[in-house]
């Protein structure tokens, strides 16, 4: 620091020198600060993701104890009245809507004419669909788009889609799977929110506590040449799509067709691989559990507790959390 006179007074100024030294200090100040600040809020939004998780629980536990069961995962329509007479149905999104305190939007949906679930095939239905997005269906640290344009409209695509069971790959005992949606995949009804059938309490023999229902697809998954795929299981035509099947695996009765906002897993957390089976962007039976959180994918359990598990998680395991009863001791933590 020098210092000079100037009418009588001292006057002091720092050095080009001491100036860079305080310029570093501060510089790596804030290097030490920004990784504290940028895991304070990533660890607020896993918060809030499981938040949006805990309230899908309640509505799907509401359901359950109006209905005593749970709602089908995905409903295909068939009326012999209508042209085409296999038709797209809702999916289970639409059926707790009343528990999500969205009664209104419900009693404006068309559930008796053709194609109910696809806003392609039925304006009414994409006219009252359009931009409707509650904020719990989005995972705040998704990178992806929150709705997808179906026709004319801008539906929503939730970043979370529920289990239907799992694949019987890799030596699981799973014998109630049909092929599916293209691309090689499985779609299982193993589960609890199966395709064009319900489960009851009973059912579910692992325990509440045991058992999958819903999971976070809120990321990318990437091709071989580093293509980002969006592999959400709502992705091409939102929240309202079930399926044009009529019928539950192992019956499954129409294998081009998915079941939209379903999943049967079939690979382990935070696979971002896109270029295996059963993992296609519209829609794979298979695509996995994953997303943008460090090192954990968000699960909502049928007691409705809400865990976030690792990648490292043994593939197994997962597809027995998947599966209402199977009895694997491993499901134990």
């Amino acid at each position: 620091m020098t210092r000079r006179r100037q009418f009588g007074q001292v006057l002091t100024a720092f050095t080009l020198v001491e100036l860079m030294v305080v310029v570093a200090i501060l510089a790596l100040l804030i290097a030490l600060l920004l990784p504290a600040i940028q895991s304070a809020r990533e660890s607020s939004r896993i918060t809030s993701c499981r938040n949006n998780l805990k309230q899908i629980g309640i509505a799907l536990a509401n359901y359950e104890s109006v209905h005593k069961e749970f709602p089908k995962g995905a409903e295909g329509r068939f009326d012999r009245t209508l042209f085409p007479a296999t038709m797209y149905g809702f999916s289970w999104w639409v059926r707790i809507l009343p528990h999500l305190e969205q009664v209104a939007i419900i009693d404006q949906l068309d559930s008796s004419g053709a194609n109910v679930g696809w806003v392609q095939a039925n304006p009414h239905n994409a006219s009252v669909a359009n931009g409707f997005a509650p904020s719990f269906w989005f995972c705040p640290s998704s990178p992806v788009e929150k709705f997808v344009f179906a026709g004319m409209s801008q539906i929503a695509a939730p970043s979370y889609a529920a289990v239907s069971g799992a694949s019987n790959e890799d030596g699981f005992d799973e014998r109630r799977v049909s092929k599916c949606c293209r691309s090689d995949g499985q779609i299982s009804a193993g589960g609890i929110e199966v395709p064009n059938m319900t489960i009851r309490v009973e059912q579910i023999t692992d325990g509440l506590s045991k058992t999958l229902l819903v999971g976070e697809q809120s990321d990318f998954a990437y091709t071989q040449s580093g293509q980002p795929k969006y592999v959400g299981s709502a992705f091409a035509n939102g929240w309202l799509t079930g399926t044009r099947a009529l019928n539950a695996p192992p019956k499954y009765d129409d294998w081009l067709m998915p079941s939209y906002n379903l999943t049967t897993i079939r690979y382990r957390l935070n696979e971002h691989r896109y270029d295996l089976p059963g993992i296609y962007d519209d829609t794979g039976a298979n695509n996995p559990l994953l997303s943008a959180h460090p090192g954990v994918v968000n699960l909502l359990y049928c007691d409705g507790s809400v865990r976030g598990l690792e990648g490292t998680l043994d593939v197994k395991i997962l597809k027995a959390a998947a599966t209402r009863d199977n009895g694997f001791a491993a499901h134990d933590e």
